[in-house]
């Protein structure tokens, strides 16, 4: 009589800084990726959180998901996530490790059995100089470059960043495999009526608003979104809800802007902080989303405004129209106008915007967390195989 068949657990390490320490982008992508796999293929897989710094909430995290979490002993965070690594990594007889934003550590130690997998979001410093300094410049390119040369796979985001990178790092298209990323689950929930006036309640929000979400910087251009209301008629100057961090120099032109409308505008432009809890209640109560950025590797608040079912009004550029679907009210992010006829179409027909609902709750089956993660994990076998 046969035993019983023994499958060997795989051994995953992931890079966890920005797990801990990133409340929104890289974080969220490190955070989703994680417990996915730990929901979907826990009997296959031992998770190991490698983390530079203690955390206060990795007891729990540990405790609720069976996840590891590993600390430096006695390097300081900044040498041991680039020279410590791969030492640890033989300790705990890790099979892949994975670096979730861009990087991977110096493969000095490195035991060779290993397997390097990194995950490239996107290589805007290189098209948008105004976001980032000179050294901050030098810094991510190398860090990318080293990182795609030593990998054994490269995980891209979308299609549109493998094809970016394979052409600015010289790598082969069969090197890159595309997983996309999926939302939270707390965007895919249905709130009660009492949630939604508590948030509401919470942020003093107005009843109908237009919404942008992400960093206020001259890549995601919140400029041309502003020019865009700016020339709506009286009757559709709704509220305009702003979440996100500015950046210091852009925001000034920002202010310059609303400065020339002051009499126009007064309390209706809004900006706000909030707590991601709260974040799918305010995509699910805006009338539009509006994000016409010029460079996005993936573009994660399109996909959460289409889970939503808010009709979204973004950039025909980059991995946009790949992520926003056939749904999407496609613009030039440099011209307003089109943006503003955009707020319009939407306004005025009530059809169409239920068209661009319907088709956008087609189109996110495209990033399923289980099929998105089932990707990954095919990913992960093909390295041991």
């Amino acid at each position: 009589m046969d035993g019983p068949i023994i499958v060997q657990m795989i051994n995953i390490a992931f890079d966890a800084k920005r797990f801990f320490q990133n409340s929104t982008g890289l974080g969220n992508y490190s955070r989703t990726l994680i417990i996915n796999l730990n929901k979907y293929h826990s009997r296959l897989f031992n998770l190991f959180l490698f983390s530079p710094v203690s955390s206060k909430n990795s007891a729990s995290l540990s405790e609720k998901y069976s996840i590891t979490t590993v600390y430096p002993l006695w390097f300081q965070s900044f040498f041991w996530r680039i020279f410590g690594v791969p030492k640890d990594c033989k300790k705990y007889l890790i099979h892949i490790y994975h670096g979730l934003s861009n990087e991977l550590p110096i493969e000095l130690g490195k035991d060779p059995n290993i397997k390097w997998v990194v995950t490239i979001h996107d290589i805007a410093f290189l098209y948008y100089k105004m976001d980032y300094s000179f050294f901050d410049r030098f810094i991510h390119f190398q860090k990318i470059k080293y990182s795609c040369q030593k990998a054994d796979v490269v995980i891209a985001v979308s299609e549109y960043t493998k094809i970016d990178i394979c052409k600015n790092f010289n790598l082969p298209s069969k090197k890159v495999e595309v997983v996309y990323q999926t939302v939270h689950d707390n965007f895919k929930k249905i709130y009660s009526k009492a949630e939604f006036q508590q948030v509401v309640n919470l942020y003093q929000l107005p009843n109908r608003y237009f919404l942008s979400v992400g960093s206020i910087t001259a890549r995601k251009n919140l400029l041309s979104a502003l020019k865009a209301w700016k020339g709506l008629p009286t009757e559709y100057q709704w509220p305009f809800l702003i979440i996100g961090k500015p950046n210091r120099k852009y925001f000034k032109e920002i202010k310059a802007e609303l400065n020339l409308f002051k009499e126009i505008y007064s309390d209706k432009i809004i900006f706000k902080n909030v707590t991601n809890d709260h974040l799918p209640i305010i995509y699910q109560n805006a009338e539009i989303f509006i994000y016409p950025s010029y460079f996005e590797g993936f573009g994660i608040p399109v996909l959460e405004a289409l889970y939503s079912g808010t009709p979204v009004i973004t950039s025909k550029t980059t991995s946009l129209p790949e992520v926003g679907g056939p749904g999407a009210y496609l613009v030039d992010p440099a011209n307003y106008e089109e943006i503003k006829e955009g707020i319009l179409f939407f306004m005025q027909n009530s059809e169409q915007r239920e068209h661009a609902v319907n088709k956008g709750f087609e189109h996110i089956k495209n990033f399923n967390a289980q099929m998105v993660t089932d990707k990954l994990e095919r990913v992960y076998q093909s390295l041991l195989q």
